[in-house]
C-alpha cells in the first residue's frame, strides 16, 4: 500500500494536481523507508524536480529530514553558527566556506560546519577534511565534544543523516540535481544553531528558501550569491544577500568596490585540481595565499562574524578576519582539530608537501 500511495502522489505531481499537506508529508516520509523500491522513489523525485516545490513543501521536507536525522545539542556559550553552500555553481573554487568557517571560529564564535563530499564540484568540505587527516567516521558524540572543547566541529552529513544514504545513491543514478541539493544545507543537526550562512548557487531559489525558513527557530539566516554565479560572496562581482530574521526578509547588495577589497577577475580565485584546492584552502587559513584568495575568504568570514554577532559591519568583519589570520589562531585551531579528531601526522605530511 505504501508503494501504491507514493506512486499515486507521483501521478498527481506529474498531472499538476494539488497535493494536500498531509499527503505530501506522508509521501516524503515514505521515501525514507527501505520497503519502497528505488524505482518508485526515483520516479517521485523526478516528478518533484520537474514540477518544482513550494516554500511550504520545502519546509515540510526540511522538517521530515530533521526528524530522521541524528540531532545533537552541544553545550556552548554564545552564538553557534554554520556556513555552507548548496554547491553546483561549477565555479572551480577552492573550499572558501571551510576556510572562512575556521577563520570565524578563531574569533571565539562556535561553528558547527555541516558538510559533505562534493556532489558536482571539484572538492567538497568533507573531501578536504579527509585529505588532511580528519576522521569522517568518528562517532557523533565526538562532534559534540569537539564543539564543546574547541568551539568548532565538522559535521559529516552522512553520519548525521544516515537515512539519506540510499536516497543519495538514487540521486546519483538520476544524474540531475533534485530538491535534496537545496535542502541539505538547511538541515544542520544541531538543535541550538543561532545563525546560518547559506550559499545559494541559483538565485532563482532565493525566494523559495527564504520563505521556507521564515518561521525557523534559527535567529538569523544569511542567504548569499555572487552575480557571476558563485554560492559565496565574491570579490569578483557584486553580490546579493538576503537576511531572514524575525519573520521578515531583508535584501542587500554587497559590492566589493565599496568595501576594503580589490575587485579581481574570477580566474584569480579559481583552482585547477584537487591538490590545488587543498593547497589553496590551507594557504588561506595560514595567511600564505594570494591577496585575491585571502580577500574572498576574509569577505565570507566577515559575514560569518556578523552571523556570530562579533560585528555588525562587513568592512569591520573583513579587517577582523585579516587580523585573525595574521595571528595564526585559525591555523592552530585546525591543527588542534586534526590532532584531537584525526591523524595529525597526515596533516604534517600535507603541510610539508605544500611547503606550509
Amino acid at each position: 500500500m505504501s508503494t501504491e500511495f507514493l506512486q499515486k502522489q507521483t501521478r498527481k505531481i506529474l498531472s499538476k494536481e494539488d497535493i494536500d499537506e498531509i499527503d505530501f508529508r506522508n509521501a516524503i516520509n515514505l521515501i525514507f523507508l527501505d520497503e519502497i523500491p528505488d524505482s518508485t522513489i526515483a520516479s517521485f523525485l523526478t516528478a518533484l524536480t520537474s514540477r518544482g516545490v513550494s516554500s511550504d513543501e520545502l519546509r515540510i521536507i526540511r522538517d521530515i529530514m530533521l526528524g530522521h536525522c541524528f540531532r545533537i545539542t552541544p553545550k556552548v556559550n554564545g552564538a553557534l553558527i554554520d556556513n555552507c553552500g548548496t554547491g553546483g555553481d561549477m565555479a572551480n573554487s577552492f573550499n572558501i566556506s571551510t576556510a572562512a568557517s575556521l577563520v570565524a571560529s578563531a574569533s571565539g564564535i562556535n561553528v558547527a560546519k555541516h558538510g559533505n563530499r562534493s556532489a558536482s564540484g571539484m572538492f567538497g568540505s568533507a573531501d578536504f577534511f579527509e585529505y588532511i587527516g580528519f576522521d569522517l567516521n568518528m562517532p557523533e558524540n565526538r562532534a559534540v565534544e569537539s564543539l564543546e572543547r574547541l568551539g568548532y566541529a565538522f559535521l559529516f552529513a552522512p553520519k548525521f543523516h544516515p537515512k539519506l544514504k540510499r536516497i543519495s545513491g538514487i540521486r546519483k543514478r538520476l544524474g540531475f540535481r533534485t530538491i535534496f541539493n537545496i535542502i541539505g544545507p538547511l538541515c544542520n543537526p544541531c538543535t541550538n544553531i543561532t545563525a546560518q550562512v547559506i550559499g545559494i548557487s541559483d538565485p532563482n531559489f532565493f525566494e523559495l528558501v527564504s520563505n521556507a525558513m521564515l518561521n525557523s527557530t534559527i535567529k538569523k539566516i544569511f542567504l548569499i550569491h555572487s552575480l557571476d554565479g558563485m554560492d559565496e560572496l565574491s570579490n569578483t562581482s557584486r553580490n546579493i544577500m538576503l537576511i531572514v530574521k524575525s519573520g521578515k526578509v531583508e535584501k542587500h547588495e554587497v559590492d566589493p568596490e565599496l568595501l576594503d577589497l580589490k575587485v579581481v577577475g574570477k580566474d584569480q580565485v579559481q583552482i585547477k585540481s584537487v591538490e590545488d584546492s587543498v593547497k589553496t584552502t590551507l594557504q588561506t587559513i595560514y595567511g600564505k595565499s594570494t591577496p585575491a584568495k585571502q580577500d574572498i575568504v576574509a569577505l565570507n568570514a566577515a559575514v560569518a562574524l556578523i552571523a556570530g554577532e562579533k560585528t555588525t559591519d562587513i568592512n569591520d568583519g573583513i579587517n577582523i578576519a585579516r587580523e585573525l589570520v595574521k595571528s595564526e589562531v585559525p591555523r592552530n585551531r585546525l591543527r588542534e582539530l586534526i590532532s584531537c579528531y584525526g591523524n595529525i601526522q597526515k596533516l604534517d605530511l600535507v603541510e610539508k608537501k605544500f611547503s606550509l
